[in-house]
């Protein structure tokens, strides 16, 4: 999928929301670590998303750009 702010190729993955740490995204192969630490996230090629509690835990299929860091959610 193309960015639609700067053109450029969008990476797959999901959004996880978790009550304890917030919102993170990891590409599609990747599973949530069960420690969750910025290091933890990053091995992972991982982005924390914010750092306040969610409400509820959740997945969602969601696209990053790392060009210009928009994301896309895909229902």
């Amino acid at each position: 999928m193309k960015c639609p702010f700067c053109g450029e190729e969008m990476e797959q993955g999901f959004i996880y929301g978790r009550r304890d740490s917030g919102l993170l995204w990891l590409p599609c192969k990747e599973k949530p670590p069960q420690i969750l630490t910025e290091a933890n996230v990053k091995k992972r090629n991982g982005l924390f998303i914010g750092k306040k509690p969610f409400p509820e835990i959740t997945k969602l299929d969601f696209f990053v750009c790392r060009n210009c860091s928009a994301g896309v959610s895909k229902f």
